[in-house]
């Protein structure tokens, strides 16, 4: 099952007990979501990167002996993926960040300090993936939010899809 939720202003009818309800001028809030690096994630940028290397191992390999730059040009690319490997393996350890919505007003909580945030673009919600592209208020800085099933705990998960379906509409 794949849906897009266009990030603007649109009206519709109220017309499901299910739905949640607005609050008046606040619009319908967010209890504050706990969103963890995956393991998922890093764990597939592992084997393309294994990948990555065995292809290219295979594919420099019968120049190796002809030319000297052929390997140096291998260790490069080595050096390169261990670069990027590293890179996963930081951002795999940073601490979880914490997303709200009170009063129409999205919060971003990170190691750093909170941020306010808003939508900018469509976001992309799967079954297994959450995509949410935001920008910061006063930077202006655009970020995207990607939340496997595994980056958060099943009610946590449930609870911001939920909302993400039903009460975006009236929060933003």
């Amino acid at each position: 099952m794949s849906e897009t939720t266009q990030a603007s202003n649109q009206s519709r009818a109220h017309n499901s007990s299910l739905e949640p309800q607005s609050t008046g001028k606040t619009g319908v809030d967010l209890a504050p979501v706990l969103i963890s690096p995956s393991q998922t994630l890093f764990r597939i940028q592992l084997l393309i990167y294994s990948l990555m290397l065995l292809f290219a191992s295979i594919a420099i390999f019968p120049f190796l002996l002809t030319a000297f730059y052929w390997f140096i040009l291998w260790l490069s690319f080595v050096a390169l993926l261990i670069v990027a490997l590293r890179s996963a393996w930081f951002s795999k350890k940073k601490a979880p960040i914490r997303l709200s919505v009170f009063q129409k007003i999205w919060r971003l909580q990170t190691a750093g300090g909170e941020i306010r945030i808003e939508l900018c673009d469509e976001i992309l919600l799967w079954d297994a993936v959450i995509v949410l592209p935001v920008r910061e208020i006063l930077t202006k800085r655009k970020h995207r939010i990607v939340a496997l099933s595994d980056s958060m705990s099943a009610e946590d998960w449930r609870r911001l899809r939920v909302w993400l379906r039903m009460g975006l509409k009236d929060n933003v």
